[in-house]
């Protein structure tokens, strides 16, 4: 106890010997104020917010609470943003879906203008003071960065990820299907989609019956092929046409019945299981073997090793047919009623920043939208045990990089619902193609004129 009230006063004379030898100098200067606490409200879905960045956040600002609410996305894009809108009341910082990006796009007046925006500068990590989101532009991949840029010309949010599209694939399933098993051999068999339909034929023909009865198929699920393949063209269901809007072109894209009829017959040539994705089923087919290939965005790594561990070193990745490929990905915006608008801008350029894009790439699988890291031998480098130390960081550069910007309107998610419907009621034997295209035209007239 008497070395402890030593230690106080020796302290306290210690502090004062050194504020008398200050003010004697006249150099006596008033300690630095310790910032003043802030909540930063964020508004997100699935993992787009990550937990790791989120502590590592908090040690270089623990006056900054990071307060996060997760919704599923249709809710948190489609109802729970509009009504913060009108209310004018929400979130500082909120995650949107690419698929949601035509539409917000539409209300540039939702959200702050990025562009009038400056940082307050972490020196920590090396980003300066003082830079605006026209400042930042250039180390995101062009078309990404074009999907957060509202109608009105203002920056509405900045890209978390780019969902890069490539194809998973069983090594052991297609090594006893008597199919390649290296990656470039394999890619060799899939140039186009008719190609990737034919192996996958040329699987079902070497399974036995039993497996062909309890349902095992090539791919998990054959409906995913109508997305990627409307993501590997240059228009989806508007046309830029100088209107903040668009002209609609869902009936005449040429792209829009591609897509449609490859997975039509993808579906008829009995190449994919009635597996759903996201299912308690899918993830038991993971472990199985009920599917041999998955198109796999990049952030489906993470997935996949979570549901399915003891498939380590069973997949590996290979190019996806026609070229390049791309699903999902999501911009982190500020709303323009937000309260804490400074906090949030300076955390969500740190947390997009390439640095911390990379960290997250290696950790969960989120492909960078930061376009700088595409020459990093960091990023190209990267090989992924899990995947046969597939050089993943390299297969999804390069696919991404051959997509062309897509212009999505308001109504891009409604349309996409709409389609998808009809390509289950095919799938489901309750339509024929045909029959289920006309309704899938009827039902959109309703969702345009509504």
């Amino acid at each position: 106890m008497r070395n402890k009230i030593i230690t106080k006063f020796s302290a306290r004379a210690l502090v004062a010997s050194v504020a008398s030898i200050a003010i004697v100098a006249g150099v006596f200067t008033t300690p630095a104020k310790a910032a003043d606490p802030v909540t930063i409200r964020i508004w997100t879905f699935g993992d787009v917010i990550q937990r790791n960045l989120v502590a590592e956040y908090k040690a270089l600002h623990p006056e900054v609470t990071l307060e996060i609410k997760k919704s599923d996305l249709d809710p948190l894009n489609g109802t729970n943003m509009v009504t913060a809108c009108s209310a004018k009341n929400g979130p500082d910082v909120v995650a949107t879906e690419v698929s949601y990006s035509g539409y917000w796009r539409s209300y540039p007046k939702c959200f702050q203008d990025l562009r009038q925006m400056k940082t307050t500068g972490e020196p920590s990590t090396g980003i300066p003071a003082g830079q605006t989101a026209s400042d930042i532009q250039k180390n995101y991949l062009p078309w990404r960065w074009q999907q957060g840029v509202g109608f009105d010309g203002s920056v509405i949010g900045i890209p978390t990820d780019v969902g890069g599209l490539e194809v998973a694939y069983r090594i052991d399933l297609f090594k006893k299907a008597g199919l390649p098993t290296d990656r470039e051999a394999v890619a060799k068999l899939w140039p186009t989609w008719d190609a990737f339909i034919a192996t996958g034929q040329k699987y079902i023909s070497k399974l036995s019956a039993a497996n062909k009865k309890a349902g095992v198929g090539f791919i998990d699920n054959a409906g995913t092929i109508y997305a990627a393949i409307m993501n590997q063209g240059t228009a989806k269901y508007y046309s830029n046409d100088g209107t903040e809007t668009g002209k609609l072109i869902y009936s005449t894209n040429p792209q829009v019945k591609l897509a449609w009829n490859t997975t039509i017959k993808a579906t008829n040539a009995g190449i994919g299981t009635r597996i759903g994705q996201y299912t308690s089923d899918w993830n038991i087919g993971m472990n199985k073997g009920t599917f041999a290939t998955i198109l796999a965005p990049a952030w489906m790594m993470d997935y996949i090793k979570a549901q399915a561990p003891d498939t380590a070193g069973k997949w590996d990745i290979a190019s996806i047919p026609g070229g390049g490929g791309n699903q999902g990905g999501t911009q982190l915006g500020i709303p323009s009623y937000a309260q804490n608008k400074q906090a949030a801008y300076d955390f969500l350029t740190w947390y997009l920043a390439p640095a911390q894009q990379l960290k997250v790439f290696k950790t969960y699988g989120l492909f960078p939208s930061a376009s700088v890291l595409y020459n990093d031998p960091a990023l190209i480098g990267y090989k992924d045990p899990f995947f046969n130390n597939a050089p993943v960081g390299k297969i999804y550069a390069a696919g991404v990089q051959k997509l062309k910007p897509i212009f999505e309107g308001k109504l891009q998610r409604a349309i996409d619902t709409a389609i998808g419907a009809g390509l289950g009621r095919v799938a489901a034997k309750k339509q024929t193609a045909d029959k289920s295209w006309a309704q899938v035209l009827n039902d959109l007239k309703k969702v345009v004129n509504n």
